[in-house]
């Protein structure tokens, strides 16, 4: 009976027709969303419409190593910053400052320079008068300036005291207070007309004292006004962050400027573009711009302007990377970070920093 089941069990099978189960077909390739804007040194447009520069290579670097597929597209900063946090762009081929204000709607990938903040001013600012009185009237040289008032007044009584009580007449008369003024302030300044002079043994020991203090004195006046001036020169607006309150300060409307603006505790003007900050300090409406340091020695090669200089200090550090969308798979980034520490280990990523240095518009 169990030999006919199966016999009968095997005759169906034979008689039903095979049905071929078609393959699955292979999931797509994901193409990239890739957006891009110019940011000189970074990332610019040819004449013939093609995009070029070390972000823009840099990424086509990783996404040949990987074998991404993706569309390269332009956009506004304000325009890739909306479409990074919904997810429709996932990556800015461009150098992203990253910052804490950018960290909260992007992420960022390896970074792959480091610079932060610097001030770019104009020459002519350090000559003019208004910008000299300015800057020699710190708060350092209030105080020595306050100082030596004061020991002027205090050695101009002291004379005047000690002359009259010794019977001298040169400081008893109703204009000795005067006299003793003037004879104080004639020695502190060296010159010592020597039409008032003590005549008394106490009067000349005050004197011999004196003398030897308005040395001091003068020489430490001078030395505080010579080393204010020379910090102007390099710096002429900008002595220390706490003069930059004081003075008119420009940026481009970013949210890393913004931000540092912020820390700085000043009040930018703010502008458009590259062009309008540098009229606007050409014009003197602002004291100095404020712009990440590689953009900003980039743009200044470009426009050659001799009256232009770069402060030399940073006012920040910082890092340079390319943005990333938070919603991008992490296997991906993953692959992105891995490929940007290998190429900017290699001989030819150094060779690229040393354009951006210099005028990437050369060579």
């Amino acid at each position: 009976m169990m030999i006919a089941e199966l016999f009968i069990a095997f005759a169906v099978s034979q008689s039903t027709p095979h049905i071929a189960t078609a393959p699955s077909p292979a999931p797509a390739t994901r193409v990239l969303q890739v957006g891009t804007l110019e940011r000189i040194p970074y990332s610019w447009k040819e004449t013939d419409g093609t995009w070029t520069g070390p972000a823009i290579k840099l990424w086509q670097e990783i996404a040949a190593k990987n074998g991404f597929q993706y569309e390269l597209k332009e956009f506004t900063w304000d325009e890739m910053n909306l479409k990074m946090q919904d997810g429709s762009m996932d990556i800015c081929a461009t150098g992203v400052q990253i910052t804490a204000e950018e960290d909260r709607t992007i992420n960022f990938a390896f970074p792959f320079y480091a610079g932060g903040f610097s001030i770019a001013a104009h020459s002519r600012e350090a000559t003019l008068p208004r910008t000299v009185i300015a800057r020699v009237m710190t708060f350092e040289v209030l105080i020595w300036l306050i100082f030596m008032i004061l020991a002027t007044g205090v050695a101009g009584s002291i004379i005047r005291i000690v002359e009259r009580r010794g019977g001298s007449g040169q400081f008893a008369q109703p204009s000795s207070f005067v006299n003793s003024m003037w004879w104080a302030v004639s020695t502190l300044s060296t010159v010592g007309y020597g039409d008032f002079v003590p005549r008394t043994t106490t009067g000349k020991l005050v004197g011999t004292i004196w003398i030897f203090v308005s040395i001091i004195l003068v020489a430490i006046f001078s030395a505080t006004i010579v080393a204010t001036l020379t910090v102007g020169r390099l710096s002429p607006y900008l002595k220390s962050l706490e003069n930059i309150q004081t003075n008119r300060v420009g940026i481009i409307d970013r949210p890393s400027s913004r931000l540092i603006s912020k820390k700085l505790g000043i009040l930018p003007d703010i502008y458009a573009n590259y062009n309008d900050a540098f009229e606007a300090l050409d014009r003197r409406e602002i004291n100095g711009f404020l712009h990440p340091t590689i953009e900003l020695k980039s743009m200044m090669i470009q426009r050659r302007d001799p009256n232009i200089y770069l402060i030399p200090t940073e006012i920040t550090k910082g890092f340079i990377s390319i943005g990333i969308s938070e919603k991008l798979d992490g296997k991906i980034v993953s692959k992105i970070n891995s490929s940007i520490i290998e190429i900017i280990e290699s001989p030819e990523w150094i060779e690229t920093l040393q354009t951006m240095k210099n005028n990437p518009f050369e060579g």
